[in-house]
């Protein structure tokens, strides 16, 4: 079993407890000891002790690249786990019958150590297991991990504050109610700021610190970062300002502080607004499903994940997380159990299919009525990772474990990649489905309440959200309704009542409202000849 930790990857923003790198390495309490007497640095010599994400990162690259330089006096290479360790010394044994050799206990992985010793590490071994002292301490002065010279990022060792890293802690431990990718924006936005100010301690933080890092801010913003990027730094830095200032030890600092982040107004409207995401119409949704190949299970699935998007409007993280449990079909209904599902903000809640076409539903039923035929359980996934579809027999195995869901949206994606490019359509992502939705609402819901519904249906807690965030208007979009306005009868409702009276005799010749009727019918009359004289220049 090798534990090179090579897919472990820490953040290198974050904090971590003791408790969270155990938990993220998988290994026990002695190993991360070994770990500390190896170099490991843990943030100061205070409780509870805690480690930087980057200095993780750190000491594990300097483990991999130590691999390449000789073998310490009493230092070990264990083949189980391809680790450098330094034994304990009651563990160790010396034979020296025919030539010195000593075998060891690895700390990591309990395997078993082997190494030939020349006379003089013999000797040396020899008297630490005669006084009981620890491997660690021999050639002390040469350290396991060096301190790296140079401009080789990789070489250079992390350095911290130690007061504003427990702040950081702290802060993980307040913010831990958001989601992982929003807390690491917050630390993100947190990080730059201290690079910015060269790691000053927190306390001593003043209104001028903030609006330099301001000014920094705005100046990047036309230059280098995105104009999101800059707003939800400085948002996240207000926030952040705004829970510092209420901890013990930072009360004395200036209340508002968090204020000073706030941006000019002007900063949003230097450019012009972005480009639209593309959303598909209902043509080219029906093109998209049509085009889809269905000769293999792969295939079919990769269909089912489309229709499935369309007809539940969920995300594409929370769509890969599903299992064949949560649909029912009869009632059209689709139950996300957050503790099973990847729900946004962990949130279980039941939707209904949106009705958008018999032809979705009738795709999703086969495609789940085969898992069934294949052998497959409530437990299973709803879209089976391409393993297991390439070897379908494992579906009908008795007494087998749950087929477990991706653990990531990707899938999903390149699902809706491939769909694309086989239906010749621009790039529509899987988040588009739920901006269909809502470009199609109008056409199903006809009142306030059936608007509602549709909102609530996509999750939201109020209309508004979806108004403000979904298939927003754009200038070509707008383009479009003007010239309709244009080349359309456009006479307010009073007006068209008024050419109602008229049309039926209602009114009085040579009065106002007379006048203003005829001048109504006659510009009226105008319109549909114009009209009607283009339509007979273009046939």
């Amino acid at each position: 079993m090798s534990r090179a930790y090579h897919s472990v990857r820490p953040k290198g923003n974050r904090v971590y407890s003791v408790g969270e790198v155990l938990q993220l390495y998988d290994i026990c309490r002695n190993t991360l000891s070994n770990w500390i007497k190896d170099g490991l640095r843990p943030i100061d010599q205070g409780r509870p002790q805690i480690f930087r994400g980057a200095e993780l990162k750190w000491f594990h690259e300097q483990r991999s690249l130590r691999n390449y330089r000789p073998l310490r006096v009493g230092e070990f290479k264990c083949f189980t786990c391809k680790a450098r360790v330094f034994p304990d010394v009651s563990m160790l044994t010396i034979d020296t019958e025919r030539y010195c050799r000593a075998q060891a206990t690895c700390p990591e992985c309990n395997g078993r150590l082997r190494k030939i010793l020349c006379e003089t590490e013999c000797d040396t071994l020899s008297e630490c297991k005669k006084l009981n002292t620890s491997l660690h301490t021999i050639d002390e002065d040469k350290g396991a991990l060096l301190v790296g010279i140079g401009t080789n990022s990789r070489s250079i060792r992390p350095e911290w504050n130690l007061e504003n890293e427990r702040t950081i802690f702290a802060f993980q431990q307040y913010a831990d109610r958001y989601s992982s990718q929003t807390l690491d924006a917050f630390l993100a936005s947190v990080r730059d700021f201290l690079a910015f100010h060269d790691d000053k301690s927190l306390s001593k933080i003043r209104t001028e610190d903030v609006s330099n890092y301001r000014k920094h801010l705005i100046s990047a913003g036309q230059n280098d970062l995105s104009r999101s990027t800059v707003r939800h730094r400085a948002s996240h830095l207000k926030k952040y300002f705004e829970w510092l200032v209420q901890q013990e030890g930072y009360r004395k600092i200036n209340k508002i502080l968090g204020e000073y982040f706030l941006l000019p107004k002007d900063l949003t409207n230097i450019a012009l607004q972005p480009e639209p995401r593309p959303i598909p119409t209902r043509e080219e949704v029906d093109l998209l499903i049509t085009k889809m190949p269905t000769k293999t299970l792969i295939q079919r699935r990769n269909r089912a994940i489309i229709v499935a998007t369309f007809l539940f409007g969920t995300r594409s993280d929370s769509t890969a997380s599903l299992i064949l449990k949560s649909i029912d079909v009869d009632k059209k209904k689709l139950t996300q159990d957050a503790t099973i599902e990847r729900v946004k903000n962990k949130k279980s809640q039941t939707n209904v299919w949106f009705p958008i076409g018999q032809q979705f539903v009738d795709i999703l039923k086969g495609w789940i009525e085969e898992l069934y035929r294949l052998g497959c359980s409530s437990n299973d996934a709803l879209f089976p990772p391409d393993k297991f579809l390439l070897s379908p027999k494992y579906f009908s195995k008795s007494n087998r474990t749950p087929i477990m869901p991706w653990k990531t949206g990707d899938s999903i994606r390149r699902a809706f990649e491939k769909a694309c490019a086989q239906a010749a359509l621009p790039h529509f992502n899987p988040h588009s489905a739920r901006h269909f939705l809502k470009l199609v609402r109008d056409d199903y819901c006809h009142t306030p309440e059936q608007r509602k519904a549709w909102s609530y249906n996509l999750g939201h807690e109020n209309e508004r959200i979806t108004e403000t965030n979904y298939a927003k208007m754009t200038d070509q979009r707008r383009d479009e309704v003007f010239q309709n306005l244009l080349t359309s009868d456009f006479e307010t409702e009073k007006e068209k009542d008024l050419l109602l009276a008229y049309y039926e005799h209602q009114l009085t010749p040579e009065t106002p409202e007379f006048e203003r009727a005829e001048e109504l019918a006659d510009a009226r009359r105008i319109r549909r000849k114009g009209v009607s004289a283009a339509a007979n220049l273009t046939t």
